[in-house]
């Protein structure tokens, strides 16, 4: 059988923290056996020693990274299924009188998600190279914790020296936090220009939230919508739509960062609508006997109309103008004032107006609103 020389050798000790790699310290205490034999199992043990070389932020989950270099590197490298390494953590407090096993298992996957309390994380597993974490994501080590690894060499592995190096390494959050805008249902209607605008969302993250905030993109410009205040885990967003806002369908959205620079977003589209209803006569006007037929099309493809804002109104004719509000000097013209036309099926309005009281020529006016209160004339 091919005889294994393994030499576990940490990596040179660093000062402070390593915040780019979540590297806190190295590997000190190391112990392994000699003379192992490939394909059997072996058990390697070390500790780590921190306390003078900064801490994890906020508290952040511990796990271990090993590394392993064969001395062949170029010729025999080290492949993925070369070894298969599990292990344990060997806790102590008051002279051993109080213990704990924490164990753990080391994966060798190229791309590994690790969930954790703070919520989770992305990390590569180049060959050679294992993570090592339980099912919680986090070994929650103390310095001088015992760490021992279980390990077996495939049988086939190359007969050569091989670097073992170890890193306590902490994980952050790489998952951008969960957004979800909660009242959609409120923009399937239009909005027009100084209206409020009320947006609400949660905002879900396994770690803290540091800033939220809506954006309306107009295309000419973009819109902060702020964040307003937060209840019952529901977050809300308002402002009021400038008064020069253009017509058009604009996408809303609502963003959310946590403490480790994660942005997370849901969206919707904010409809704008400046367009008053279409007014047309749905036939010519012409007095039948006394009766004055008024029949109207209004149509409002966005907002839709507002049937109890359609009204009309006859002004008798003064010269070329029809009588204003007050009359003319002492002249009393006639004025209906502004009257409801009713609403008869769908977009059809219209009334038989009594014009037996009524002599000489008259102006017609009809008007309507849309539901946001776009007004137009005919």
């Amino acid at each position: 059988m091919n005889k294994l020389s393994l030499i576990l050798l940490g990596l040179v000790l660093m000062f402070g923290l390593v915040s780019a790699d979540n590297v806190l310290s190295n590997v000190t205490g190391i112990d392994i056996p000699t003379n192992i034999i490939a394909g059997s199992p072996f058990e390697a043990s070390f500790s780590f020693d921190y306390a003078f070389n900064g801490e994890n932020t906020d508290d952040s989950p511990l796990i271990i990274k090993l590394n392993i270099i064969s001395e062949e590197n170029e010729t025999y490298p080290v492949m993925k299924g070369d070894f298969q390494i599990t292990g344990r953590v060997e806790k102590s407090w008051f002279f051993n009188t109080l213990t704990k096993t924490v164990e753990f298992n080391c994966s060798e996957e190229y791309n590994q998600t690790i969930e954790h309390p703070l919520d989770a994380q992305n990390v590569t597993a180049p060959d050679g190279t294992f993570y090592c974490y339980n099912v919680e994501g986090d070994l929650d080590l103390n310095e001088h914790d015992n760490i021992y690894l279980d390990i077996i060499s495939h049988q086939a592995l190359y007969p050569g020296e091989y670097n073992f190096s170890a890193e306590l390494f902490y994980l952050t959050d790489e998952r951008a936090p969960f957004v979800n805008i909660t009242n959609k249902d409120m923009f399937k209607q239009y909005y027009r220009e100084v209206d409020n605008i009320i947006v609400s969302a949660t905002i879900e993250d396994g770690s803290e939230i540091s800033v939220q905030w809506g954006n309306v993109f107009l295309g000419y410009e973009n819109l902060t919508i702020p964040y307003t205040y937060d209840d019952e885990d529901v977050y809300y967003f308002s402002r009021n739509t400038p008064v020069d806002i253009m017509e058009g369908n604009y996408p809303l959205y609502v963003f959310a960062e946590d403490i480790y620079n994660n942005t997370g977003s849901d969206n919707t589209v904010l409809k704008i609508d400046r367009t008053a209803p279409d007014i047309t006569l749905n036939q010519s006007i012409g007095i039948v006997g006394d009766v004055l037929p008024v029949f109207v099309n209004i149509v409002d493809e966005k907002s839709g109309v507002d049937n109890s804002s359609v009204e009309y109104r006859l002004r008798e004719m003064f010269g070329f103008s029809p009588c204003p509000e007050s009359g003319v000097g002492t002249f009393t013209c006639y004025n209906s004032g502004w009257v409801t036309l009713p609403n008869i099926e769908v977009d059809l309005f219209g009334d038989e107006i009594n014009t037996s009281e009524l002599n000489g020529d008259f102006w017609l006016e009809v008007r309507a609103s849309d539901i946001l209160g776009n007004s137009g004339e005919l």
